[in-house]
This record gives structure tokens, C-alpha cells and sequence, in this order.
């Protein structure tokens, strides 16, 4: 690295008659070092000869400088503390400044600290070479490089009673310039070891804030490591807040057929990483044709960029329900379809019974699917809007009711006497018709029965088997799966996109209770298309009573999401272990030693 720190012998230094004579008649003194004279050509060309003190920031333009050079302010913390009591009375103070030359935090020598203040060399200083003329601070910023100004060498008399040795800091990995370590003590004092304290400070500023980009990758892989326990991933590549790659899944570059996209990326994320996280996406996201990106965030702050390419998808929509796809999502379901299974090949009536939501004509739709009806209609009614007129009006002209297919009656629970006893009716021209009787009811229609409001009869012509579908909040380990196909099924629609959730945002819905269940996340998921700008859905795009509401039990953790997907994968697979690691992408080894870990017996492993 250049130094400009210069000999140290008093022959060599600018004396107060050399600025002097350059101030007056431009004479070019004959110690001066060439890059303390090109400084001051370029002071001389402002009217700032005569400042007695940097301009200074006030507390809002402090405070927004001071947010926006956090990261390097939390890299300086150790430094800031040994600093402060290494030179305690020592006559130096140091001076953390950001790349424009304002001073960010200031610690010393307590004397020096408020002498200091008198030129502004203090907290809200700017010490940019454009304001302040020749400095060490503002020089070493132009240069790039350490320097050393000693009393006269500085541009503005006032200033000159200052001797000041800066080096700057430069972010790990890009180079960037990102501020400037100062050390500053009177003209009257001798001092020999300012300059390798200067570069030594800057350099264990540097070292921690490595530091911290190792821990923020991983961070950013433990994230990954989630993500993968999810089946169905796209292409992938993780970038730092460096713009440099620490993850790419095999098939990305494979897919990825433009490179300046890429390269435009890796050069915009340092530049904008200490932003919003919002902000970032939007900021990036335009530019990225057929890929999504995901913000990495730790504690509200973004660390990285994770962008995804969309695989080439069918168009067509495959709206078809069938019981093996619905099964797929959880345990749960899984005992639910194979009853319905064996009950699709006969003609016993059922009855699906389940809180609102939950899916029961979905249900219904796929018995119908795997069923020896399926060739046949598919005829939903409500029973709460049927009339007695109406139903005689339609008895009495021969209505023939989804003739070789399904009668679905929904809610009969809800039709008034006289209707109830027309249904029987309807039951048995339909039945001789070979048609199929489901029922579905938000309530406990064998409970009605027993308390008189639901004719018994009725009942048991429409009761021949009863499934209950359980609410979303006591099934917690289906939700994600569940919210992965509506999102995969709302993105084969025409105008539909494949959203992407941030593992926070899933971590919400995961404990949110769903009252409005599957038809509240369908809702949910419409919504979340329409009105993000990006498609990407974090836990600030949900929302409010996502937040709000009351968790199942207490707030969860990315441990039991990843417990939620194990369970959900060994599901998917039938308890085939082999199978269950493949699709979860860990060693057989490693699912074994996360089974023990989440209290997974292996009888419920096979």
C-alpha cells in the first residue's frame, strides 16, 4: 500500500513561511511533498483559505449518516473501545469517519477531545478536502491511500495548530472505500507512534468486519439449508453482501442463459445492500427477467441476495382434485384420502363434515375424480336456498339429478322441515337414476339429529359413512405444504404468478390458527399476487392479522418448521427413509441424526 505519511525529519516539513509565501504569491515550497502540494492547488481553487472550523452536521443529517454507516460503526466497536482507553491522557484522540469525511464517533484524550471541538474536529465534522481544504481525513479520502498532514501542510491557518494521521478502511471482498481511521494530537506535541497506530487500527476494523461477512454466510446457509428441506426448488444462486456468489445450486448456471444480468447484480448489491430491505428488492428486481429475488435478512438487516430462476412452466390449468395429490400434504390427509379411496369404488353415501373452508367439495370433487362416476356431472346444491315449492315443482316434472354422477348436498342441515322431508324424495329418484349421494355440513348433523332439528331419517339415507376434515390449526405440519400447491396451481392460471415466501413469512403462517382455513389461504394468496409489486412475500407483506392474531402455541422456530417438514416428507414418501432423504437433499445419516433430534420414533418412520 502507497504512503504519503513522508519523512519524519524537520528539514523536510512545510513550515508556517512557505504557506505563507504560497498563499501570497503562489511560490511552490521546496520541502513540500507532491501530493500535499496537488491538494493544495486543489484548495486553492475554493474560497475556504479562511475557515476557522469544518462545517458541521446537524443532529438529523448526523443521525442519517450515522444509520447509514452502521455496518462499519458495529465493525469499529472494538477498536472504538481499545482506542478510547489506550490514548486516555495521552494527548491523541481517534476520529471514525464515514467516505464522505464526516466524523462518525470520536474517543481520546480528554483535553484533546474538547480543544478539538473548536475546529469542528469532533462528532458531525466534515472533513471532506472540498470544505476543509488540505487534511489528513479529506486526503486520504481523495488519495485512497494513508496520509499524514502535520501543522502548516494543512490548507486553512486555523486548522494548522492540528497534526493528523488518516488510513482509510476498505470493505473485505469489493475494495470499496467505506471511511477512514484519524488519529489527531496538538502541533505542540511530539508524537513517533500515531502513524502504525492509524493502519493498525484500520486494519482490525477491516479484520472484524470479515469477520462479520463470515458470520452473515452462515447465517445465509443455515437459510439455505431450510429452503432445501422444501421439495420443488428452483435454480438457485445466493450472493453476500459483496456481490459474491457463495451458493449455486448445480443446475442454476444450466438455466441461466444471460450473464449480463448477473454481472449488472453482483455490481449493484454493494452499492445499495444497506438499504431497505423493500427498497432493495424493488430496486432489483427489474432487471431480473424469469427469475425472482428473495432479500436475506438477519434482524432486519440484509445481508445477501438469493435469486431463483423460474423453471418453464405449462400454462394449462390443471384445476383436476384427486386424492392421491391431496394426500400428498401431511399425515392427516393422508388417512383421510385412503378412506375416501376405498370409498370412491362404491356407492355408499357420505357425509363430509368440517369446519368452513376446509375444504369439503374439494374433497368431494376428488372422490367424484377417482370414483366410476367421474364420466358423469358433478351437481352441487344448496340446500339452504331450497324451497318447498320449488323442490315439488321439480319432483313433480321428473328432474333427473346429475344422472350417473355426484349429487352433492351442501348444507342440508340448514333446510327448513318441510324441505328435509323433500329430500328424502330427491334422495331416491336420484339413487335409482345410479347417481352418487355426498353431503357436506359445517356442523355435527348427527348431533342436530339427536337434539330433534335434523330428521332422522334424512340422516341415514345421507350418512352412509361420515369423513371429518380437521380444521388447518390442529394439522400445523400441512400448512406449508398446503400453501404450496394453491401457489403452485394460482401460477398455472393465466394471470397468475408463482409467489415466493421468505422463511419469515412462512414461519407466521405456519402459527397463524386459520379460522378461515384452505379458503382463507386461497383468499390469502389472490391478495398477495394482486398487490406485490415483486412477488416476493416477507413477513411485512402480510397481512395485519397475521401479526396480530393468537398463536397456536406461543411463537415458533425455525426448528419446528424444519421438524413440520421432515414429518411432512416421511408422509409424502410412506416412511421410505432412503426416498425421505433424497427429497429433503441431507445424507440418510444426517435424517436419522435430526429424527433422534426432533423425537421421531422410527415406528412412525415406517
Amino acid at each position: 500500500m502507497t504512503c504519503l505519511f513522508g519523512e519524519e525529519k524537520v528539514e523536510h516539513m512545510v513550515h508556517k513561511a512557505d504557506w505563507e509565501d504560497f498563499m501570497a504569491v503562489g511560490r511552490v515550497p521546496r520541502n513540500i511533498r507532491r501530493d500535499v502540494f496537488e491538494s493544495w492547488k486543489r484548495s486553492s481553487r475554493r474560497s475556504i483559505a479562511q475557515m476557522k472550523c469544518a462545517p458541521r452536521l446537524n443532529e438529523e443529517e448526523l443521525a442519517a449518516r450515522q444509520a447509514m454507516s452502521r455496518r462499519l460503526r458495529c465493525g469499529a466497536q472494538i477498536a472504538l473501545h481499545q482506542a478510547g482507553r489506550l490514548l486516555n491522557k495521552s494527548g491523541d484522540i481517534f476520529l471514525l469517519c464515514d467516505d464522505s469525511g464526516a466524523v462518525l464517533d470520536a474517543v481520546g484524550d480528554t483535553r484533546t477531545l474538547q480543544r478539538a471541538r473548536e475546529n469542528h474536529l469532533a462528532v458531525g465534522g466534515q472533513w471532506a478536502e472540498d470544505t476543509i481544504g488540505t487534511n489528513a481525513i479529506g486526503t486520504a479520502l481523495q488519495l485512497g491511500v494513508p496520509v499524514m498532514i502535520r501543522q502548516a501542510e494543512h490548507f486553512c491557518e486555523a486548522i494548522q495548530r492540528w497534526n493528523c494521521a488518516a488510513t482509510p478502511i476498505t470493505e473485505p471482498g469489493t475494495g470499496r472505500l467505506l471511511g477512514v481511521v484519524n488519529i489527531s494530537w496538538p502541533d505542540a506535541m511530539t508524537q513517533t507512534n500515531t502513524v502504525a497506530l492509524s493502519a493498525a487500527l484500520s486494519l482490525q476494523i477491516e479484520s472484524e468486519l470479515a469477520n462479520m461477512i463470515s458470520r452473515e454466510r452462515e447465517i445465509m446457509m443455515e437459510q439455505l439449508h431450510l429452503r432445501q428441506l422444501r421439495p420443488g426448488n428452483d435454480p438457485m444462486l445466493i450472493m453476500d453482501r459483496s456481490g459474491v456468489d457463495i451458493f449455486s445450486t448445480e443446475d442454476f448456471a444450466r438455466h441461466n442463459g444471460e450473464a449480463a444480468p448477473l454481472s449488472w447484480l453482483r455490481n449493484q448489491v454493494p452499492d445499495i445492500i444497506d438499504q431497505q430491505p423493500d427498497q432493495i428488492a424493488k430496486a432489483l428486481c427489474e432487471r431480473l427477467h424469469g427469475a425472482d429475488l428473495e432479500v436475506i435478512e438477519n434482524q432486519g438487516e440484509a445481508i445477501g441476495v438469493m435469486i431463483s430462476l423460474r423453471r418453464q412452466r405449462a400454462r394449462a390449468v390443471d384445476d383436476t382434485a384427486e386424492l392421491t395429490r391431496i394426500g400428498r400434504v401431511g399425515e392427516v390427509s393422508a388417512r383421510l384420502c385412503a378412506q375416501a379411496q376405498k370409498l370412491a369404488d362404491t356407492m355408499i353415501p357420505i357425509l363430509i363434515e368440517g369446519e368452513t373452508g376446509t375444504g369439503k367439495t374439494y374433497l368431494a370433487e376428488a372422490i367424484h375424480h377417482d370414483s366410476a362416476q367421474s364420466d358423469g356431472p358433478f351437481e352441487v346444491i344448496d340446500c339452504a336456498q331450497l324451497t318447498e315449492a320449488g323442490l315439488r315443482s321439480d319432483l313433480a316434472t321428473g328432474r333427473e339429478w346429475a344422472a350417473s354422477g355426484v349429487l352433492c348436498l351442501s348444507s342440508p342441515g340448514a333446510a327448513v322441515p318441510s324441505v328435509q322431508k323433500l329430500l328424502l324424495s330427491v334422495i331416491e329418484q336420484a339413487v335409482m337414476l345410479g347417481t352418487r349421494i355426498v353431503s357436506l355440513s359445517m356442523r355435527s348433523l348427527y348431533d342436530e339429529m339427536q337434539n330433534g332439528t335434523f330428521r332422522s331419517d334424512l340422516y341415514y339415507q345421507i350418512a352412509g359413512v361420515r369423513l371429518q376434515i380437521p380444521p388447518l390449526r390442529e394439522r400445523p405440519e400441512e400448512i406449508t405444504p398446503l400453501l404450496r400447491q394453491l401457489v403452485k396451481s394460482h401460477g398455472a392460471t393465466k394471470n397468475g404468478r408463482e409467489l415466493r415466501f421468505t422463511s419469515g413469512a412462512v414461519a407466521i403462517l405456519e402459527g397463524y390458527a386459520w379460522p378461515g382455513n384452505l379458503r382463507e389461504m386461497r383468499n390469502l394468496v389472490n391478495a398477495l399476487d394482486a398487490l406485490s409489486p415483486t412477488g416476493l412475500i416477507d413477513d411485512r407483506t402480510l397481512p395485519p392479522e397475521f401479526h396480530h392474531s393468537n398463536r397456536r402455541n406461543g411463537a415458533e422456530t425455525l426448528r419446528d418448521v424444519e421438524r413440520a417438514q421432515i414429518l411432512s416428507a416421511i408422509s409424502a414418501e410412506e416412511g421410505n427413509l432412503s426416498k425421505v432423504a433424497r427429497r429433503l437433499g441431507i445424507a440418510r445419516s444426517t435424517l436419522y441424526l435430526k429424527l433422534d433430534s426432533f423425537g421421531i420414533t422410527r415406528s412412525r418412520q415406517v
